[in-house]
């Protein structure tokens, strides 16, 4: 195995999942994450049973491996049969890769546990840029079956998982932090798509037919999420797909996605359009959620990490210089209240309650405006705007 050590875990978090508790009855009203039952989630990933065949797959399959009798196109053909759409990856010390096995998935945030079979771990270094492992068993295993599931009329995810020489370079991220991202999940150039794929697929490639005949077949798979965690209107939004959105919307998809979605989740609908800041879409969805929804999605001013640590070396210098004014009071916390602009500039700042030494209380917020830096805060569209901010500090006898 060149060093390289089989990971004993093949199951990963998806075997995980089917130990989860779940409620036989139906969720009432509105609910979200925390009063939804798993089974009513419409999600293969919450499918006790369907867990379950997956669980037994991987055991089967880690056996095989460890015994040199795993043949990569009979057990991609097995999973496929079976509805198994995950591909083969490595583990990294940055995170999950199927391009150590042959494949480039665009998902942004990156691959999530559940949606790969890993086999392996592949050390930091061995995986950017596409460079691959050497071609060992296992990695001579897994670049085959990705191959098979790829090439396979059934796989419905060839537009967002593709053969690392057939990819071509990762899309940038736009350097300026108020521009949209273009492309968030998969690929702009589309294949064809079957009908057995799914409204997912339908969706992606815009096909208000497909999408009309498939609401019919199955209502209920209108706020499915796939394998990935996107629903059908999800995947509308990341690809572009303004009039699919909208007869998605019109047969009453939920902006929010899934059952247990919530609004600013990675995938959801609603903070897909807002990552894309696309306007138009989020102005449509808005009336078609709650103002308590549509709020979540405002983000707050985010102090940068580095500057924080400076912060706190101040601070102590600061408190050591005013320690006997300090101590005349118990150890109490403060708040150091901000507002900041939309640039990320403090204008102004407060201690509250006020110390015992109000040449403290200045010097401490000066140092404060002059050395945290903020990340501005934006609203429900993804706009900066000016917005307060909070820092706790704690100081006083004994401290």
């Amino acid at each position: 195995m060149n060093g390289k050590r089989l990971l004993t875990a093949t199951i990963l978090a998806m075997g995980a999942m089917g130990a989860v508790s779940c409620s036989n009855e139906a969720p009432e009203g509105n609910l979200g994450v925390e009063g939804a039952a798993v089974t009513q989630c419409g999600d293969l990933r919450a499918d006790t049973a369907f867990l379950g065949k997956l669980r037994s797959s991987d055991i089967r399959l880690r056996r095989k491996l460890k015994d040199g009798s795993a043949n990569a196109v009979a057990e991609a053909h097995k999973a496929l049969d079976m509805g198994d759409f995950r591909l083969i990856a490595a583990t990294t010390a940055t995170g999950i890769s199927t391009e150590a096995y042959g494949v480039q998935c665009r998902m942004l945030g990156g691959l999530s546990p559940w949606t790969v079979r890993a086999v392996a771990f592949v050390p930091e270094g061995k995986v950017e840029g596409g460079q691959q492992k050497p071609d060992d068993t296992v990695t001579g295993f897994g670049r085959r079956y990705n191959a098979a599931m790829l090439a396979d009329p059934r796989y419905p995810y060839a537009d967002v998982c593709r053969a690392v020489d057939k990819a071509g370079a990762q899309p940038a991220l736009p350097e300026n932090p108020d521009a949209g991202i273009e492309q968030p999940y998969g690929f702009a150039e589309l294949g064809v798509a079957r009908m057995e794929h799914g409204l997912g697929a339908a969706a992606r490639r815009g096909s208000i037919r497909d999408i009309g005949i498939l609401l019919e077949r199955d209502p209920k798979a209108i706020d499915k999420p796939d394998l990935f965690g996107l629903t059908p209107l999800g995947w509308a939004v990341a690809y572009h797909r303004w009039p699919a959105a909208q007869a998605l919307l019109r047969a009453k998809a939920n902006p929010i996605g899934g059952v247990c979605q919530t609004t600013i989740d990675r995938q959801s609908p609603l903070q897909i359009a807002r990552v894309m800041r696309w306007y138009g879409v989020i102005r449509a969805m808005r009336p078609l959620v709650t103002e308590e929804q549509f709020a979540s999605l405002r983000q707050k001013p985010r102090w940068d990490d580095a500057s924080l640590v400076e912060f706190n070396h101040a601070l102590t210098e600061l408190k050591e210089r005013y320690d006997s004014q300090l101590r005349a009071k118990p150890f109490g916390r403060y708040d150091l209240n901000f507002q900041v602009d939309e640039r990320g500039n403090t204008t102004e700042c407060r201690m509250d309650p006020a110390s015992v030494a109000p040449g403290f209380d200045k010097e401490l917020c000066g140092l404060a405006v002059e050395i945290v830096r903020w990340a501005p805060a934006r609203d429900a569209f993804g706009t900066r705007v000016p917005e307060s901010a909070r820092l706790l500090v704690g100081f006083g006898g004994g401290s």
